[in-house]
């Protein structure tokens, strides 16, 4: 996961194809980036994307094998 910072008062997090497989390693890219846009569309707001979050996403998307 990268932060990049975009102006003084905004800034944005990158979530990538490699974090989703480094946490979930059974996925496929093509798998590990339908969890990426499941989660960009899906998320709750309240609380986020982070580690435990995508674990969980892949899981119910892609039960580990």
């Amino acid at each position: 996961m990268e932060q990049i910072t975009v102006e003084d008062d905004e800034i944005a997090i990158i979530w990538s194809v490699e974090d989703v497989m480094q946490e979930c390693n059974w996925l496929s890219k093509d798998e590990a980036l339908d969890v990426l846009h499941d989660l960009k569309h899906n998320h709750d707001a309240n609380i986020g994307i982070n580690w435990e979050v995508v674990y969980h996403k892949a899981q119910c998307m892609y039960p580990d094998k």
